[in-house]
């Protein structure tokens, strides 16, 4: 096995021991399938996350916090946070296990032909990988963006979680405070002349 990029066409056992590359044809065809199964990989990105928004039940974030004491963790996910996440029915669940396995198989693929160092193999899974990132790119950042802001919720605090948001803000106020006029000094540095 090379460990150089090079330009070739006679890849002999790729991938799968029998698998030999012998003529023009067989690379470029090999190349074109390659490059639909990067496509391939970049559309189940988004498929995963439908199959995440229909298997995982939302997480009430109602819970209030019981001291300033209690920890981060605690107060963002329930103790019974197991019971939020199962599914309906396993159907669901043994869909997603199946489409999470199928996309890290495909990874791994995608790697080892990587792998073989050929330059012609290479850029064919870059090409692919651009053509599925400009297809389905931008509904991947539209859906995250849409679970980042679904995952923000209104918490219902008791009085000791109205001490404790309150204690933090002010905290945060003067980390600003001082992170401002440290800034401000380093402008004044920087924009004050030498006296030489």
């Amino acid at each position: 096995m090379q460990m150089v990029y090079w330009l070739g066409v006679a890849l002999e056992g790729f991938l799968f021991p029998g698998y030999n590359i012998t003529t023009v044809g067989g690379l470029v065809a090999t190349c074109l399938g390659l490059a639909a199964l990067a496509v391939l990989y970049e559309a189940m990105k988004v498929s995963q996350i439908h199959l995440q928004q229909i298997v995982v039940r939302p997480i009430p974030r109602t819970t209030s916090a019981s001291s300033e004491s209690s920890s981060l963790l605690s107060r963002m996910a329930p103790k019974n946070f197991r019971m939020y996440t199962r599914c309906g029915s396993c159907s669901r669940w043994t869909l997603q296990m199946l489409h999470w396995s199928f996309h890290t198989i495909l990874g791994y693929i995608l790697m080892m032909a990587v792998m073989t160092y050929n330059a012609y193999i290479s850029i064919a899974l870059v090409i692919g990988a651009c053509i599925g990132y400009f297809i389905f790119g931008p509904t991947l950042v539209q859906l995250n963006m849409h679970t980042f802001h679904c995952k923000q919720a209104i918490v219902e605090c008791d009085k000791n979680c109205e001490d404790t948001v309150s204690n933090e803000q002010r905290r945060e106020s003067a980390v600003s405070i001082v992170a401002e006029q440290l800034v401000t000094e380093a402008s004044i540095e920087v924009h004050v002349p030498r006296n030489a």
